[in-house]
């Protein structure tokens, strides 16, 4: 059986048309429980959000994402965020309420507040990000150094923000990081 090719169809055409769609193509719908909407974004980068921790996804390169954006991941009652999931978060429960924010500069917001919160180094090191390594004594200085200079900017150059398509999801405080 031979399916009828629609391209030339005067309907089709027509409704193309008033769309604005010039040509065919390749399109994705949007679903709002799978990808943010543009209030849940402007909401994460500027007032940042709070979520409980089994609302995020684990994805299998060892970040934390919610829907389709990664994202840092915090407390107020902490001195550190999270960008992976480290050890100091497997001690949370999966009910805790957390902050999560996708800024990518500055302090991260907390209730209508910036907190000048530093990352957590035990994510770098679960991450093994750029070599970063406390363990190994040749690695010290230059650990501490990245640490001093770390840039969410820069994180996510490596980790891209949005989206994160085609990376699974693990169970909660089940992932090792991909380290290649």
């Amino acid at each position: 059986m031979q399916l009828p090719d629609f391209t030339h169809f005067a309907p089709f055409q027509q409704l193309r048309k008033t769309m604005g769609a010039r040509r065919t193509g390749h399109f994705e719908l949007f679903d709002p429980h799978k990808h943010l909407t543009g209030q849940e974004r402007s909401q994460l980068d500027q007032q940042g959000r709070r979520l409980r921790l089994d609302q995020l996804r684990a994805l299998a390169d060892g970040t934390w994402a919610y829907k389709n954006t990664r994202l840092a991941v915090y407390r107020a009652e902490d001195p550190h965020y999270h960008l992976a999931q480290c050890p100091q978060l497997s001690q949370w429960g999966r009910n805790q309420q957390v902050w999560v924010s996708t800024r990518r500069t500055g302090k991260l917001p907390l209730a209508g507040q910036d907190q000048p919160l530093s990352i957590c180094p035990d994510c770098l090191q679960f991450l093994g990000y750029k070599g970063f390594d406390l363990k190994r004594n040749r690695k010290i200085a230059y650990s501490k150094k990245l640490l001093s200079l770390f840039s969410r900017e820069e994180f996510y150059i490596v980790y891209p923000l949005y989206p994160v398509q085609g990376i699974e999801s693990l169970p909660l405080h089940s992932a090792e990081p991909n380290r290649s």
